[in-house]
């Protein structure tokens, strides 16, 4: 079976991904030609809680392909909540895409996001805490379970 990947990964969470899926597929079974693949996974950030904008170009090519959605965010702890933003990607797709296997968890933040969460809980701080102990869980996501888990669903496709 040959493969496609597209992905787009800001701080390299998402990128762990689909090295990790790379190696479970076999890469001298990726094709870097979509059209020519019978499987293409996309792989994105979260951004806004959806797909990264920079991907939209490339989903036309995804009419008629089986599809494997993965992905990360900052946000995370509740499968509910991984599933929303999969329906999101999902509907970002051609209609007549389809999308055979799914995959989402929780990726670690910048350093940045944290600080600017601790300057933000001196006024605010019922808001702000649970965001800083969010970025406190995803320090060192996607980790090795997390990877598991993709081959898992990946497996299950």
């Amino acid at each position: 079976m040959s493969y496609a990947v597209i992905v787009s990964s800001k701080t390299g969470n998402t990128q762990r991904l689909a090295d990790r899926a790379r190696a479970e597929l076999g890469e001298k079974n990726e094709v870097a030609d979509v059209a020519a693949a019978d499987l293409v996974l996309l792989g994105s950030w979260t951004d806004k809680g959806g797909l990264d904008p920079a991907l939209e170009p490339e989903l036309p090519a995804l009419a008629g392909k089986r599809v494997f959605l993965f992905g990360t965010c900052g946000f995370g702890g509740s499968q509910a909540y991984y599933d929303r933003v999969l329906d999101r990607f999902a509907s970002a797709l051609p209609a007549d895409a389809q999308v055979v296997g799914r995959f989402m968890c929780q990726g670690q933040m910048p350093p940045a996001v944290r600080e600017r969460y601790v300057a933000m809980a001196e006024k605010d701080p019922a808001r702000f805490e649970p965001m800083i102990e969010n970025f406190d869980r995803a320090v060192g996501h996607p980790d090795e379970k997390d990877l598991e888990a993709l081959v898992d669903a990946l497996r299950a496709r």
